[in-house]
């Protein structure tokens, strides 16, 4: 199975934003401990305050349902219900590599 890499948007309602960064925040160190976890980084969109993006890649899309499945992620989700504009959204990407390999793909 080939890697997938993956965008993940949340958008707090307006007031519960530093909440809802605490909960999301707290997913970083169990994921990183998952078998096939390679990235998964929380960012805080610059232009929107408030948003926040992870930027993943997984070693499979088998090791990225099972991520999806587990508690930490129940129990954020649980925890942030009510507090998000909309659902998370989440975008799968495939990579167009183009010059330098290494500098073109994540």
């Amino acid at each position: 199975m080939s890697a997938v890499t993956i965008l993940a948007t949340v958008r707090p309602k307006p007031g519960m934003e530093a909440e809802v960064e605490k909960n999301f925040h707290a997913l970083l160190a169990p994921t990183h401990a998952e078998p096939g976890c390679e990235l998964y980084a929380l960012h805080r969109a610059v232009e929107r305050p408030g948003e926040l993006i992870f930027v993943e890649r997984w070693s499979s899309a088998d090791d990225l349902a099972v991520h999806a499945a587990s508690a930490h992620i129940a129990a954020c989700t649980e925890a942030c219900q009510g507090m998000l504009a909309e659902p998370v959204e989440i975008t799968h990407l495939e990579a167009l590599p183009g010059g330098d390999p290494g500098k073109a793909a994540l």
